[in-house]
């Protein structure tokens, strides 16, 4: 019998959120959104379009939900988030993922808390 492939518990999350205000400045929302993603202690990425996480699904996903919330909490009447999850089993020997072949220039930007 052939033991199941299970991700690894850490994985690579994307998110970017669009707040819809009555007034005022969006980009003011959304680094409202990224300070709880800096004071969240995880590896991070910010990027033009969205901002990259690094540690276990569940922190990660809690983080998202409290980004979100923090664009309400700065007036937003409504939010629009996507997420992108990046998982892989301990036998990927490579991966598409730029983070661990090195590929992108802004490597040298993903912090480490």
């Amino acid at each position: 019998m052939t033991e199941p492939k299970h991700p690894q518990k850490e994985v690579f999350l994307a998110f970017q959120v669009i707040p819809r205000l009555k007034e005022g400045n969006n980009f003011e929302v959304v680094d409202k959104a990224i300070e709880v993603v800096k004071n969240a202690n995880v590896p991070y990425q910010v990027g033009a379009m969205e901002t990259t996480m690094k540690g276990e699904l569940n922190q990660l996903l809690d983080i998202v939900k409290a980004a979100q919330q923090a664009c309400y909490d700065s007036g937003a009447l409504e939010v629009i988030t996507n997420i992108k999850i990046h998982s892989r089993t301990s036998e990927a020997t490579d991966t598409f993922c730029t983070y661990h072949r090195g590929v992108t220039l802004a490597n040298y930007m993903f912090v480490e808390e």
